[in-house]
């Protein structure tokens, strides 16, 4: 994945909209979802598809596409289907903030999509991309864009032949959508610590909302420089993911970091590294090792590391 460099803009943008009283007193929306296990997608695939699995891919995405914009937003991506095949649909979950959604329609407008209101669902607005005229030949819906409550959702799909067959997938998809006390349930904000016998590390996660990360850090290790610094990432599919920006010996550096668990605790990941336009990231496709010797557990007394 591309450097997250909007996610940490969007945090601001809605760590001061909570600051705002009447803000504070809308009601809580749903959160997207922050597993593609554990959806409703697959249940609501046509006969025409049958055995559809969720399919693992490693996204990294294009600045300006539809999966840059829902990644940065704190959001996800699924691919479920029969690859082999190739037949399948992918769904983007994305907070909406009322920000995104208008301003993607434009680039769908200019694109050709067309707005239209979905048989028998409430969504505040929906566009559709479609080839061929319904009736007349072969007719295929490729996409689908639509907004309820709070959260953009996208079908992209490569079987769809009406709009009519689509809804089962778009009604999946909404039901999707994580209660806000299924989302507390999984949140992981909080203070961890990896202890070695001479090293320290330190995750403190400050914010988490719907998948977007931010943690302070600090390593401390006995044979090398001590760096202290921000992470700004997305925990989807149990891996948090994103970039440490850090200072050491008054240089500024930037490194991309793996962790793998929940809020029992997580494990580090490793693999080959190369630099690009000047950070430290993962070789792709990624051949990533979990690391079982760095074990980041719940503690306390975080701040007061990161404050010292």
């Amino acid at each position: 994945m591309k450097k997250i460099a909007i996610i940490l803009s969007a945090l601001l943008f809605l760590t001061a909209c909570g600051n705002d009283p009447e803000t504070t007193m809308a009601p809580e929306l749903p959160s997207v979802p922050n597993d593609c296990t554990k959806t409703e997608i697959l249940a609501a695939f046509p006969e025409k598809v049958p055995n559809p699995k969720f399919i693992d891919t490693d996204w990294d995405p294009a600045e300006g596409t539809d999966l840059y914009a829902a990644y940065n937003a704190g959001g996800i991506a699924c691919s479920y289907g029969i690859q082999e095949a190739e037949i399948g649909a992918t769904i983007l979950w994305a907070p909406d903030n009322q920000i995104l959604f208008n301003e993607l329609s434009t680039q769908w407008v200019a694109a050709g999509q067309k707005e239209v209101d979905l048989p028998d669902f409430d969504e505040e607005k929906a566009y559709v991309l479609t080839q061929g005229t319904e009736g007349q030949g072969e007719f295929i819906v490729w996409a689908i864009n639509y907004l309820i409550d709070g959260a953009w959702i996208q079908i992209g799909a490569t079987f769809l032949g009406s709009i009519e067959e689509a809804m089962p997938l778009v009604k999946a998809a909404a039901d999707s959508l994580r209660t806000p006390k299924q989302a507390a349930r999984t949140n992981l904000k909080g203070c961890y610590m990896a202890e070695l016998p001479e090293d320290l590390y330190v995750f403190n996660i400050d914010y988490h909302d719907n998948n977007t990360i931010s943690a302070g850090v600090y390593y401390k290790n006995i044979n090398t420089d001590a760096s202290k610094g921000v992470f700004v990432g997305t925990y989807t599919n149990g891996v948090i993911r994103g970039f440490y920006n850090f200072d050491t010996e008054g240089l500024s550096s930037e490194r991309e970091l793996f962790f793998k668990g929940d809020k029992t605790g997580f494990i580090t990941g490793n693999g080959p590294v190369e630099i690009k336009d000047g950070i430290e990231r993962f070789k792709r496709p990624l051949q990533i090792k979990w690391n079982e010797d760095y074990k980041y557990i719940p503690a306390e007394d975080c701040e007061a590391l990161l404050r010292g």
